[in-house]
Protein backbone atom coordinates (compact mmCIF):
# COMPACT_ATOMS: atom_id res chain seq x y z
CA UNK A 1 0.00 0.00 0.00
CA UNK A 2 1.27 3.26 -0.55
CA UNK A 3 0.08 6.87 -1.31
CA UNK A 4 1.16 7.89 -5.13
CA UNK A 5 1.18 11.25 -6.76
CA UNK A 6 2.02 11.84 -10.14
CA UNK A 7 2.04 15.14 -11.68
CA UNK A 8 -0.36 16.83 -9.79
CA UNK A 9 -2.01 20.36 -10.53
CA UNK A 10 -4.23 22.45 -9.16
CA UNK A 11 -5.49 26.19 -9.78
CA UNK A 12 -7.52 28.44 -7.93
CA UNK A 13 -9.28 30.34 -11.04
CA UNK A 14 -6.15 31.22 -12.72
CA UNK A 15 -3.96 31.09 -9.88
CA UNK A 16 -2.07 27.68 -10.57
CA UNK A 17 -0.57 26.98 -7.30
CA UNK A 18 0.71 23.27 -7.48
CA UNK A 19 2.63 23.20 -10.40
CA UNK A 20 3.46 19.17 -10.97
CA UNK A 21 4.38 17.65 -7.60
CA UNK A 22 5.04 14.37 -7.84
CA UNK A 23 5.30 12.24 -4.34
CA UNK A 24 5.33 9.34 -2.88
CA UNK A 25 4.77 7.39 0.83
CA UNK A 26 4.53 4.11 2.11
CA UNK A 27 3.34 2.63 5.12
CA UNK A 28 5.13 2.70 8.06
CA UNK A 29 6.40 6.16 6.79
CA UNK A 30 6.19 9.53 7.79
CA UNK A 31 6.81 12.23 5.12
CA UNK A 32 7.84 15.73 5.95
CA UNK A 33 6.44 18.27 3.68
CA UNK A 34 8.48 21.65 4.00
CA UNK A 35 8.33 24.71 2.36
CA UNK A 36 6.94 28.58 3.09
CA UNK A 37 4.19 30.25 4.24
CA UNK A 38 1.87 30.67 0.36
CA UNK A 39 4.09 27.57 -1.26
CA UNK A 40 1.26 25.29 -2.18
CA UNK A 41 1.60 23.22 1.30
CA UNK A 42 -1.81 23.36 2.72
CA UNK A 43 -3.41 23.29 -0.75
CA UNK A 44 -1.50 20.00 -1.23
CA UNK A 45 -2.91 18.32 1.81
CA UNK A 46 -6.54 19.39 0.80
CA UNK A 47 -6.41 18.02 -2.89
CA UNK A 48 -5.06 14.72 -1.28
CA UNK A 49 -8.28 14.48 0.82
CA UNK A 50 -10.82 15.87 -1.57
CA UNK A 51 -11.40 19.48 -0.16
CA UNK A 52 -10.03 20.88 -3.40
CA UNK A 53 -10.32 19.19 -6.53
CA UNK A 54 -6.93 19.12 -9.35
CA UNK A 55 -7.15 20.46 -12.70
CA UNK A 56 -4.44 17.42 -13.71
CA UNK A 57 -2.42 15.15 -12.52
CA UNK A 58 -3.13 11.71 -10.10
CA UNK A 59 -3.79 10.96 -6.86
CA UNK A 60 -3.89 6.96 -5.67
CA UNK A 61 -3.74 5.28 -2.52
CA UNK A 62 -2.97 1.25 -3.19
CA UNK A 63 -3.93 1.70 -6.53
CA UNK A 64 -7.20 3.23 -5.56
CA UNK A 65 -7.70 6.44 -7.59
CA UNK A 66 -9.02 9.67 -5.53
CA UNK A 67 -9.51 12.26 -8.44
CA UNK A 68 -13.01 12.99 -8.55
CA UNK A 69 -14.11 11.32 -4.98
CA UNK A 70 -15.87 13.62 -2.93
CA UNK A 71 -14.08 13.64 0.86
CA UNK A 72 -16.71 11.31 1.98
CA UNK A 73 -15.43 8.78 -0.22
CA UNK A 74 -12.10 9.56 0.22
CA UNK A 75 -12.41 9.16 3.80
CA UNK A 76 -14.00 5.90 3.82
CA UNK A 77 -10.70 4.74 1.89
CA UNK A 78 -8.82 4.85 4.93
CA UNK A 79 -7.70 9.02 4.79
CA UNK A 80 -8.16 10.57 7.89
CA UNK A 81 -7.06 14.62 7.39
CA UNK A 82 -6.05 16.57 10.53
CA UNK A 83 -6.40 20.06 9.10
CA UNK A 84 -4.49 23.62 10.36
CA UNK A 85 -8.26 24.80 12.08
CA UNK A 86 -8.89 21.58 13.35
CA UNK A 87 -12.44 21.53 12.52
CA UNK A 88 -13.95 21.18 15.91
CA UNK A 89 -17.84 20.80 15.43
CA UNK A 90 -19.42 23.68 17.50
CA UNK A 91 -21.99 22.61 19.80
CA UNK A 92 -21.32 18.68 19.92
CA UNK A 93 -19.35 16.98 23.02
CA UNK A 94 -15.96 16.09 22.69
CA UNK A 95 -17.62 12.45 22.56
CA UNK A 96 -20.07 13.41 20.02
CA UNK A 97 -16.68 14.58 17.80
CA UNK A 98 -15.37 11.78 18.25
CA UNK A 99 -17.98 9.64 17.43
CA UNK A 100 -18.26 11.14 13.85
CA UNK A 101 -14.51 9.64 13.09
CA UNK A 102 -15.80 6.71 13.72
CA UNK A 103 -17.91 7.07 10.42
CA UNK A 104 -14.56 6.32 8.55
CA UNK A 105 -14.68 3.03 9.74
CA UNK A 106 -16.25 0.49 7.04
CA UNK A 107 -16.84 -2.39 9.49
CA UNK A 108 -18.87 -1.07 12.60
CA UNK A 109 -21.05 -2.65 15.38
CA UNK A 110 -22.09 -0.93 18.36
CA UNK A 111 -19.87 -3.09 20.49
CA UNK A 112 -16.81 -1.90 18.11
CA UNK A 113 -17.68 1.43 18.67
CA UNK A 114 -17.48 1.11 22.19
CA UNK A 115 -14.46 -0.39 22.10
CA UNK A 116 -12.60 2.04 19.22
CA UNK A 117 -14.08 5.03 22.20
CA UNK A 118 -12.76 3.12 25.37
CA UNK A 119 -9.26 2.70 23.61
CA UNK A 120 -8.97 6.36 22.96
CA UNK A 121 -9.99 7.66 25.97
CA UNK A 122 -7.31 5.22 27.11
CA UNK A 123 -4.68 6.69 25.27
CA UNK A 124 -6.22 10.17 25.80
CA UNK A 125 -6.77 10.40 29.55
CA UNK A 126 -7.53 14.40 29.23
CA UNK A 127 -10.52 14.12 26.84
CA UNK A 128 -12.12 11.26 28.89
CA UNK A 129 -11.78 13.72 31.50
CA UNK A 130 -13.96 16.05 29.25
CA UNK A 131 -16.18 13.77 26.82
CA UNK A 132 -19.69 15.50 28.01
CA UNK A 133 -17.73 19.05 27.48
CA UNK A 134 -18.31 20.83 24.29
CA UNK A 135 -15.34 20.37 21.86
CA UNK A 136 -14.71 24.48 21.01
CA UNK A 137 -14.43 25.03 24.92
CA UNK A 138 -11.24 23.04 25.71
CA UNK A 139 -7.93 24.80 25.13
CA UNK A 140 -5.91 24.71 22.02
CA UNK A 141 -3.96 22.11 22.80
CA UNK A 142 -6.69 19.88 24.18
CA UNK A 143 -8.61 21.08 20.70
CA UNK A 144 -5.86 18.95 18.99
CA UNK A 145 -5.64 16.49 20.64
CA UNK A 146 -9.31 15.94 19.56
CA UNK A 147 -8.83 16.32 16.33
CA UNK A 148 -5.93 13.76 16.22
CA UNK A 149 -8.14 11.57 18.20
CA UNK A 150 -10.70 11.49 16.08
CA UNK A 151 -8.84 10.37 12.91
CA UNK A 152 -7.42 8.09 14.83
CA UNK A 153 -10.50 6.37 16.15
CA UNK A 154 -11.23 5.64 12.42
CA UNK A 155 -8.33 3.02 11.80
CA UNK A 156 -7.28 4.97 9.15
CA UNK A 157 -4.58 3.72 6.28
CA UNK A 158 -3.11 7.22 5.11
CA UNK A 159 -3.26 10.45 7.95
CA UNK A 160 -2.42 13.79 6.37
CA UNK A 161 -1.60 16.21 9.04
CA UNK A 162 -1.51 20.17 8.74
CA UNK A 163 0.64 22.01 10.95
CA UNK A 164 -0.59 20.07 14.74
CA UNK A 165 1.88 21.90 16.82
CA UNK A 166 1.24 26.04 15.66
CA UNK A 167 1.04 28.25 18.49
CA UNK A 168 0.73 25.30 21.23
CA UNK A 169 3.46 24.52 24.45
CA UNK A 170 6.31 22.98 24.44
CA UNK A 171 4.62 19.84 26.21
CA UNK A 172 1.51 19.02 23.93
CA UNK A 173 4.03 19.74 21.16
CA UNK A 174 6.48 16.53 22.20
CA UNK A 175 2.70 14.68 23.02
CA UNK A 176 1.68 15.20 19.12
CA UNK A 177 5.09 13.99 17.94
CA UNK A 178 4.91 11.26 20.57
CA UNK A 179 1.38 10.36 18.45
CA UNK A 180 3.08 10.92 14.84
CA UNK A 181 5.86 7.98 15.91
CA UNK A 182 2.79 5.87 17.05
CA UNK A 183 1.04 6.08 13.87
CA UNK A 184 4.11 5.51 12.21
CA UNK A 185 4.72 2.30 14.35
CA UNK A 186 1.76 1.09 13.16
CA UNK A 187 2.08 0.74 9.98
CA UNK A 188 0.20 4.46 9.17
CA UNK A 189 1.67 6.35 6.31
CA UNK A 190 0.86 9.93 7.63
CA UNK A 191 2.21 12.80 5.60
CA UNK A 192 3.26 15.82 7.77
CA UNK A 193 3.02 19.50 6.95
CA UNK A 194 4.68 21.34 9.64
CA UNK A 195 6.74 24.99 10.50
CA UNK A 196 9.05 23.58 13.48
CA UNK A 197 11.30 21.65 10.81
CA UNK A 198 13.58 20.01 13.96
CA UNK A 199 10.23 18.40 15.45
CA UNK A 200 9.43 17.35 12.26
CA UNK A 201 12.30 15.89 10.69
CA UNK A 202 13.08 14.21 13.80
CA UNK A 203 9.36 11.87 13.36
CA UNK A 204 10.08 12.57 9.54
CA UNK A 205 11.65 9.46 7.35
CA UNK A 206 12.10 11.86 3.81
CA UNK A 207 10.77 15.00 3.08
CA UNK A 208 9.70 17.12 0.12
CA UNK A 209 10.56 21.15 -0.08
CA UNK A 210 7.93 22.60 -1.87
CA UNK A 211 8.34 26.09 -3.71
CA UNK A 212 5.85 28.12 -5.91
CA UNK A 213 4.53 25.21 -5.97
CA UNK A 214 7.21 22.83 -7.01
CA UNK A 215 9.33 19.88 -5.49
CA UNK A 216 12.20 21.72 -5.03
CA UNK A 217 14.47 18.74 -3.35
CA UNK A 218 13.64 15.43 -1.79
CA UNK A 219 15.96 14.13 1.72
CA UNK A 220 16.37 11.77 4.06
CA UNK A 221 15.01 12.97 6.94
CA UNK A 222 17.83 11.27 9.25
CA UNK A 223 20.82 12.88 7.27
CA UNK A 224 22.06 15.82 8.09
CA UNK A 225 23.78 17.43 5.17
CA UNK A 226 19.68 16.69 3.94
CA UNK A 227 18.87 18.99 6.85
CA UNK A 228 20.97 21.79 5.35
CA UNK A 229 20.29 21.20 1.99
CA UNK A 230 16.49 22.07 3.52
CA UNK A 231 17.01 25.02 5.54
CA UNK A 232 19.15 26.51 2.57
CA UNK A 233 16.03 25.49 -0.27
CA UNK A 234 13.15 26.84 2.16
CA UNK A 235 15.19 30.30 3.12
CA UNK A 236 15.78 32.02 -0.13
Amino acid sequence: MTLRIDNLHVHYGLSHVIQGITLEAKPGEVVGIFGRNGVGKTTLMKTVAGWVQPSDGAIALDGQPFVGLTPDQICRHGVGFVPEDRRIFPGLTVEENLKLGLMQRNQRSRAGDRDAVARIYERFPRLAERRLQTGTTLSGGEQQMLAMARVMIGEPRLVLIDEPTEGLAPMIVAEIFAIIREMKANGIIVVLVEQNIAGALAVSDRFYAIERGHVVLTGDAGVQQAHDDLMRAISV
